[in-house]
């Protein structure tokens, strides 16, 4: 079964290689763009694309770090509490050993 999941994600890497090979050769045609009265310089689409994949895919971690560390907050609160459940546990049973 492993061997299969590997050969599986290798085939789609193979396939998304391909596939971005194919994105950068057609679109190697240049354009400049403009925003608020800023022109960027002539550079082929594919830089603007990957440039806008790059930003988008930052700024959604920086979007995705207040949730992460509140997770990790309450996640820390919650081993806390199971620790002292555990150790709660372990006194009782031994408390009921002693009296039996």
């Amino acid at each position: 079964m492993l061997r299969v999941r590997r050969f599986l994600v290798f085939l789609t890497a193979i396939l998304l290689c391909a596939m971005v090979i194919v994105f950068v050769l057609e679109n190697l045609q240049t354009t400049h763009l403009a925003f608020l009265g800023w022109q960027t310089p002539e550079w082929p689409v594919v830089v603007f694309v990957t440039l806008a994949f790059v930003f988008g895919g930052l700024i959604g971690l920086l979007l995705s770090v207040p949730s992460r560390a509140r997770t990790r907050v309450r996640m820390s609160g919650l081993h806390a509490e199971v620790s002292r459940f555990r150790k709660e546990n372990e006194a009782l049973r031994d408390s009921s050993l002693k009296t039996q």
